[in-house]
């Protein structure tokens, strides 16, 4: 999560080599995705207050906010979380969830249901 999305890609672009960012304005949110070798880097700036994005730059600055994956049930995956401690905070059943971990090292994932082949 950053302030200013595009102060944010220059400097990416200049320091890790990443090129090509692919920049989308989501209504609350300005993304851009770019990737370094195999690994996509998300930037996400929020342009609305009162999101969970908006609310995490207040409380903690720019940073990570979360990490990616991609899990044949989502559903599934957020249950074994919320049975472990986790805590959801976006859930769309099916296909998304952002689920807090809680616990050691606590973090939040981003789950996406895998594409079907």
């Amino acid at each position: 999560v950053v302030k200013d999305l595009d102060a944010t890609t220059k400097a990416w672009s200049s320091l890790l080599g990443i090129g090509d960012w692919n920049v989308k304005d989501v209504g609350a949110l300005k993304l851009a995705f770019g990737t370094l070798g195999s690994v996509e880097f998300e930037l996400i700036e929020p342009v609305k207050d009162g999101t969970l994005w908006d609310d995490f730059l207040k409380a903690e600055g720019e940073g990570l906010h979360h990490l990616s994956g991609r899990v044949a049930d989502v559903d599934a995956m957020v249950a074994k979380l919320v049975a472990e401690g986790g805590e959801v905070m976006v859930h769309t059943p099916g296909t998304f969830a952002y689920v807090r971990t809680g616990g050691p090292g606590s973090i939040v994932l981003e789950l996406s249901k895998t594409p079907s082949k």
